[in-house]
């Protein structure tokens, strides 16, 4: 007997050679890629499953006309042939009705979790409950499956796909979901137990508990979404750029134990030059004893100049070798610590020939996702980063993009922490209405993700004691790298801080006067002010000073900062050496974060004690100075910061702090810059933001307040709707709304856009090979370089330039944009525009 041939449904199509790539061929691509994502929680198989699953939908008649008529391979005279908007065609449900309604799963909670995954893979996770009371997912796996065409989709599926299907839902992934869920139950435990609180007869913290463990399993259904994702999107672009799949490294890196070595010579070469180097060189021995220690949430306080991204990196190194993991994932707060450190990385880890595979940096979005300017299209998916590399440094805004964020380009990236030391460089600039989210998030990756957390910073914020309890971290003396932070402040103390704001504030040319007579007196000084306005003022005033000047701020690329940095560094050298003109920068916050340079003297605009001590790090960070150098303290006249909420109230609290202090310096340890004195702070400003920490906002496209965290655990409020509403009719499997919590989250807050901008003769290089390349494939590999060329611009300043052609696409419909004109990119401030409201005033 013959067998029926079975019919090729199309997938994906690749015009340049004009192959297909099959349905079936896409849903294996996907699964064993997915099922490998999700192997390191423990769900291979229900990673499979989704794979298989996801484009089921695609296996219809329907489907293959449709996109035979897109690619051009039924002509408008064929049969079958539909007219581009004539309708849209739903793929995406039929694999969630099928696992929803005929398969043999009896938990409900997978179930709705598999159905929501493959139901949400276009577009970003669904809510399950919105807050008007709506209940989407629901609604979508009651669609007629006529229009979803299921038994078609079902009957015309390969059959050793359905087989295989068949099989995977009948192994054991209930238990493997089961030993999931337990973990789930017993989250927190180690904090606070079930015990303790049942005891404490407290039914609010019977609450928190719930909604941190909810919350917990939220993060479960994010990290299948995004094993989903990535592996949706990585076998999409290798099918459409097979180059691409050979240079991709799918988690093959270079081993542990070779980096460690390149570390380690690199360190031995060191010679301790005074007493500053002798205490590096104990720190870092530290880090390198501890490391072997398994998975868990470290801290590593080391005052500022402690040569803490080597130590960390040396800890990292051993600890992901110690632990089997794949990745080392660097997160800093300013793109400006990405520049600096991940070159002093590159150079001591990668050898000439190994440029690009074992340091990435990942700046910024130059593609975008959203629909402001030309929208969704699939040359931005697959341009998109996926962090597949042994070291990443990336920012805290594209962490928590990752982690929070809606849609569905940033998420992929979710599933690379796992299994990965993850280290936070200057934690203390977390946005306190994060804290909720971040801590439950970091004990999710470590609890689920045999991931690790590194927590850096000379100003360690109170993490492990927030109020509820439940949401706090858990860290015990022997995660705390450094046993007594205040001992080694002590030894590393090289600098008085002194406080000379006055009743009537100081104006900006007072300011420059004070930078003009340290100047005068040979003395290199360092301005760090809150605002862009304040630095270019004061820039423009002691231009004109017999002295070098520099200015920095995120207007400019990172490779124009770091050539600025670069230049300054050198001047700041040659200053101590001869009689050269003594140097002075004009810098906003983004230079007191992890940027390495030494001045004899600091004038800090006021602003947090944290972000005061982090600046006071950049005076005498060497100790080369025969005294002590020194910090000002300084209140501007007239600084308007209605805008920049957390710099504003980090100045009322130190203000209130150096009060204190005149009167009753024994509370600070009689040191503003001591770890005693940052723990009073903390003290002080988490309390009065305390309401805050769960990110309260007021959701976009509802006339509703609530907090982020409870959308993405209990979401009570949308739960208690839904029910007035005869919506829910029974208890729900899953509560979470996760598209609304994406929609209304915001890293930072602002929306920010990457555009590139012709710095220099390499910058103007990029963008011409970006606007002539032919198609993607020649895009691609421009991209990561582009990182360092572009800046990041607020949407409203981005919509103003946009509009009068001073930005624009590199080619219509990529969601890439350039500078388009060089007067625009200014040498000393990078770029310009007369739009300076909001902008000038951050960072």
């Amino acid at each position: 007997m013959v067998k029926k041939e079975e019919k090729i449904f199309v997938a994906h199509y690749r015009e340049y050679d004009s192959t297909i790539q099959t349905v079936q061929e896409h849903m294996y691509g996907t699964a064993k890629l997915s099922r490998k994502f999700a192997e390191k929680i423990g769900l291979a198989d229900i990673g499979e499953l989704i794979g298989l699953l996801h484009d089921l939908g695609k296996a219809t008649d329907l489907f293959n006309n449709y996109i035979k008529s897109r690619v051009g391979l039924l002509k408008e005279s064929d049969k079958g042939y539909i007219e581009e908007g004539e309708l849209r065609v739903d793929h995406s449900t039929a694999g969630a009705q099928y696992i929803y309604g005929k398969s043999n799963l009896s938990d409900a909670r997978l179930k709705s979790i598999l159905a929501l995954v493959i139901r949400s893979h276009h577009g970003g996770l669904l809510d399950v409950i919105s807050p008007d009371g709506e209940i989407p997912l629901y609604d979508k796996l009651s669609k007629d499956i006529n229009l979803t065409r299921l038994e078609e989709a079902i009957e015309s599926c390969p059959k050793e796909i359905m087989n295989r299907i068949i099989e995977l839902l009948n192994s054991d992934i209930e238990n493997d979901f089961k030993i999931i869920l337990d973990k789930t139950n017993k989250f927190n435990h180690d904090l606070i137990s079930d015990e303790d609180i049942k005891k404490a007869n407290d039914k609010n913290l019977e609450f928190y508990q719930h909604t941190a463990r909810m919350f917990s399993l939220g993060m479960v259904v994010k990290y299948l979404f995004s094993c989903l994702i990535d592996a949706d999107r990585q076998d999409t672009a290798d099918f459409d750029i097979p180059i691409q799949k050979r240079i991709r490294q799918n988690g093959m890196y270079i081993e542990w134990n070779v980096l460690i070595d390149r570390l380690e010579e690199k360190l031995a070469s060191f010679k301790p030059q005074n007493h500053i180097d002798d205490i590096r060189t104990d720190i870092a021995g530290r880090c390198l004893q501890v490391a072997t220690q398994s998975n868990n949430i470290f801290q590593l306080t080391v005052p500022t100049g402690g040569g803490k991204t080597l130590s960390s990196l040396r800890f990292a190194l051993r600890h992901a070798e110690f632990n089997n993991m794949d990745r080392v994932i660097y997160v800093v707060p300013f793109t400006t610590i990405i520049d600096q450190n991940a070159d002093v990385v590159r150079n001591i880890l990668e050898l000439e020939s190994e440029r690009g595979s074992i340091v990435l940096e990942h700046h910024s979005n130059l593609t975008k996702e959203d629909e402001v300017y030309k929208g969704n299209t699939s040359q931005t998916k697959l341009l998109s980063e996926n962090w597949d590399c042994p070291i990443v440094f990336t920012t805290m805004v594209q962490l928590l993009e990752s982690l929070f964020n809606g849609g569905t380009r940033n998420i992929r990236r979710l599933h690379q922490l796992a299994n990965s030391v993850i280290i936070f460089d200057e934690i203390q600039t977390l946005d306190v209405k994060m804290v909720y989210m971040f801590n439950t998030a970091m004990k999710f990756l470590v609890e689920f993700c045999n991931s690790s957390v590194v927590l850096c910073t000379a100003t360690q914020p109170l993490l492990d004691n927030i109020n509820p309890f439940v949401h706090s971290l858990n860290i015990s003396d022997n995660q705390r790298i450094i046993l007594n932070p205040d001992l080694l402040h002590k030894r590393l103390s090289r600098v008085d801080l002194k406080d000379i704001t006055k009743e009537e504030g100081w104006t900006l040319q007072q300011v420059a006067e004070l930078a003009t007579n340290q100047l005068n007196s040979g003395k290199s000084v360092l301005v760090i002010v809150n605002t862009k306005k304040s630095a270019k003022e004061i820039y423009e005033k002691l231009e004109e000073s017999d002295c070098n000047c520099y200015h920095l701020s995120t207007d400019m690329c990172p490779v124009h900062r770091t050539d600025t940095l670069d230049k300054m560094i050198s001047e700041l050298k040659n200053s101590k050496i001869n009689t050269a003109k003594p140097v002075v920068c004009v810098s906003t916050a983004l230079i007191e974060a992890g940027v390495d340079v030494d001045f004899d003297v600091v004038i800090r605009f006021t602003a947090g004690l944290d972000s005061i001590v982090q600046a006071a790090g950049r005076c005498n960070r060497n100790g080369k100075l025969k005294g002590k150098g020194i910090t000002f303290i300084v209140n501007p006249q007239d600084e308007n910061l209605k805008m920049l909420k957390d710099i504003l109230k980090g100045k009322e609290i130190t203000e209130r702090v150096l009060r204190e202090y005149k009167t009753n310096p024994e509370l600070y340890g009689y040191d503003l810059l001591s770890p005693m004195a940052l723990r009073q702070y903390y003290s002080y400003y988490f309390y009065s933001r305390n309401d805050e920490m769960d990110y309260k906002t007021k959701l976009r496209d509802y006339d509703i307040e609530d907090s982020l965290f409870s959308l993405l655990s209990s979401n009570k409020k949308s739960i208690l709707t839904s029910k007035a509403k005869s919506k829910l009719t029974k208890e729900v499997a899953l509560p979470f709304a996760f598209k609304t919590a994406g929609n209304n989250f915001k890293a930072i807050d602002s929306y920010t856009q990457g555009v590139i901008v012709p710095y220099g003769e390499k910058g103007r290089d990029l963008v011409n090979k970006l606007c002539e390349a032919e198609d993607i494939r020649q895009i691609y590999p421009l991209l990561r370089e582009a990182q360092r060329y572009s800046v990041n611009l607020f949407k409203y300043r981005m919509d103003k330039l946009f509009e009068s052609k001073v930005i624009r696409e590199i080619q219509e419909g990529y969601g890439i944009y350039y500078l388009a004109y060089d007067e625009h990119y200014n040498k000393n401030f990078g770029l310009v525009d007369e739009v300076e409201i909001i902008d000038s005033m951050i960072l």
